[in-house]
């Protein structure tokens, strides 16, 4: 029974994070202080509770006996998780009329700009350095409001994200001297797989959001084929029930393209070509940095610290060498966009602590006081991570996440995956086959089968007949 509480409280922390998540787009645009304080506290309430269903190793966790006292409660907590495993169904069955309510592909200039810095690279020319976010917008045809402003220029000042009617004046301006922009950030602000990987779909005209879809679906399917046979029905419940995974990647998400890669590491971390998978995530998107070190701990615990050692080698080649002909183009450039996240002055954005700064609830402070409480939570989350190593040795696929909840630059994006990565630490958990029997009696429900026994009925003697 165990095993299918845990695979309830990652269901359901998910489903908190996909209605956290569509209160944050709306306080975003109306801010208010109660949904500020909604959206942050669910967050938090999620990673915690995704936390403790990750504790133990979850040896034989599948057969463990029926508590009859729940049972009612966990036929409960299933049919929500049913309920909610449709809601993710129909935002992927929407995926061929349409994606969200916005009238364009481009939900956010990570798609837009990399999409153009794909097509740069079609034509021969180094997207670093030559990438125009006047000249790619107006082809996409989209306006300031998918940009990201930065605090210099007309909007020099802390605090206050600019109005939508400040962004189009500025963006009036500058776009008749785009060479002078200081105002958006104009550049591909990740490693050089994130665009190299579209040229694909970008050359033959494919809408580049049906590549992370279809990763979804790639990430979703390697977690079941790691998961023991009698708990796939139950996980793919799951998987849709959090759904957080559907609703955001489907309404414009882009971090699928580096968590397929991440996940595939992850689950099957024994193999050779681990090293490699994970270095490719880390060429895609600076997030999964967050993740190589509690990587390459459970490496050493599991292999030991040689195997992580090269490990560790292998994920640096891989960035190295996907980046090395940008760098020896113009370095300068490459460095300027890949640390832009970090070094170009943006303003304070995100469903983390910062949301309840931008709202009012709580002081806004410099910038450095969140990086320090960001370098604070990961040196605890490491510590956490080390100490738990044997007992809970996937705990750091979600811990390594945590952190970002107190940057200065907290997006939503960041934890919307956070239930994807937290079933990649329950399919490798030894669970043990779940009996359909067992899950019968504890009250289980799945929309993929009805768990009936495997056990064969029984043929009912008859009484002899009696004697004339």
């Amino acid at each position: 029974m165990l095993a299918l509480l845990r695979i309830v409280a990652v269901t359901l922390g998910g489903a908190a994070l996909y209605y956290a998540g569509l209160v944050n787009s709306q306080v975003i645009y109306q801010p208010d202080r109660t949904g500020a304080i909604l959206v942050t506290v669910a967050i938090a309430a999620s990673i915690a509770v995704l936390i403790v269903a990750l504790r133990g190793d979850g040896a034989g966790d599948a057969h463990t006996p029926v508590d009859h006292r729940l049972v009612g409660l966990h036929r409960l907590a299933w049919l929500l998780v049913c309920v909610m495993a449709l809601v993710g169904a129909s935002w992927l069955a929407s995926v061929p009329r349409q994606r969200s309510s916005d009238a364009t592909t481009y939900h956010n200039d990570a798609i837009a700009l990399n999409e153009c810095a794909a097509r740069l690279l079609l034509d021969g020319r180094d997207p670093y350095a030559e990438l125009d976010v006047f000249t790619c917008y107006a082809r996409l045809g989209i306006g300031p409001d998918r940009t990201t402003p930065l605090r210099q220029g007309f909007f020099a000042r802390d605090g206050a994200y600019p109005t939508d009617d400040e962004l189009d004046t500025v963006w009036a301006i500058r776009s008749h001297e785009s060479p002078s922009n200081i105002e958006f950030e104009s550049k591909p602000s990740y490693p050089a797989l994130s665009f190299v990987l579209l040229v694909p779909f970008v050359a033959l005209g494919i809408d580049t959001n049906i590549l992370y879809i279809l990763c979804l679906f790639a990430t979703m399917a390697l977690v079941l084929v790691r998961a023991t046979p009698g708990v796939r029905p139950f996980v793919l419940t799951g998987l849709l029930g959090a759904a957080s995974l559907a609703a955001f990647t489907v309404s414009g998400g882009a971090d699928l393209l580096f968590a397929l890669p991440l996940v595939a590491a992850w689950l099957w971390r024994e193999r050779g070509w681990s090293g490699i998978a994970f270095g490719i995530a880390c060429a895609i998107k600076q997030i999964a940095w967050f993740f190589a070190l509690f990587y390459l701990l459970a490496t050493a615990h599991r292999l030991g610290p040689k195997v992580a050692v090269r490990r560790a080698f292998e994920i640096a080649a891989v960035v190295a060498v996907t980046n090395l002909p940008f760098v020896l183009d113009n370095a300068g450039a490459w460095l300027r966009g890949v640390s832009a996240p970090v070094a170009d002055p943006m303003f304070p954005r995100g469903a983390g602590l910062i949301f309840l700064a931008i709202d009012g609830v709580l002081p806004l402070w410099p910038p450095f006081v969140y990086t320090g409480l960001e370098m604070t939570a990961f040196a605890a989350c490491l510590a956490v991570a080390w100490r738990s190593r044997r007992t809970s040795p996937d705990l750091g696929v979600v811990l390594a996440l945590v952190p970002l909840f107190f940057a200065y630059r907290s997006l939503f994006s960041y934890f919307f995956l956070l239930p994807l990565f937290a079933f990649v630490a329950l399919a490798r958990m030894p669970v043990g086959d779940l009996d359909p029997e067992h899950a019968r009696r504890a009250g289980a429900i799945t929309l993929f089968g009805i768990p009936v026994s495997r056990r064969p009925v029984a043929l009912r003697e008859t009484a002899p007949a009696a004697a004339d």
